[in-house]
C-alpha cells in the first residue's frame, strides 16, 4: 500500500493538500469534503457498472483508492494503514457466512484499532 500512498502523497504536495504527520481528526470543513470526493467517484463507478464500461470502472476503482489513500494522508494514518488493515480483515475473517449474507456469529470479534 505504501507505494500507491506515496504517489498520492506526491500529489497532496504539489497541491498543497495537507498531510498530517501523527493520526489525527481533521476539521469538519475538510472531513465533508474528503466524504464529498470519494462519494463522487463510488457514484461514478456504478455509471459505469450501468453502462457496461470496464475502462471506466476500472478507472473509478483507482479514483476510489486515490480518495481513500488520500483521506488516510489527511488524518496521518499512513503509517498505521496496514496494521489497521490487517486488524480489520482479522475480524472479517471471524464472520460466520449464512445464506449469502456475512453474520456476526459467535467467533466475531470487533477489530482492535487502540
Amino acid at each position: 500500500m505504501s507505494k500507491r500512498i506515496n504517489l498520492v502523497k506526491e500529489f497532496h504536495k504539489k497541491f498543497k493538500v495537507p498531510v498530517l504527520k501523527k493520526p489525527s481528526l481533521i476539521s469538519k470543513d475538510r472531513s465533508e469534503l474528503r466524504y464529498k470526493l470519494m462519494r463522487e467517484e463510488v457514484e461514478e463507478y456504478l455509471e459505469g457498472v450501468k453502462n457496461n464500461d470496464l475502462e471506466n470502472i476500472a478507472n473509478e476503482l483507482a479514483d476510489i483508492l486515490y480518495g481513500v489513500y488520500g483521506t488516510v494522508l489527511e488524518h496521518g494514518l499512513q503509517d498505521k494503514i496496514d496494521a489497521i488493515f490487517e486488524e480489520v480483515h482479522r475480524s472479517h475473517m471471524s464472520k460466520d457466512y449464512h445464506q449469502y449474507k456475512m453474520i456476526k456469529g459467535k467467533k466475531y470479534f470487533k477489530p482492535n484499532l487502540k
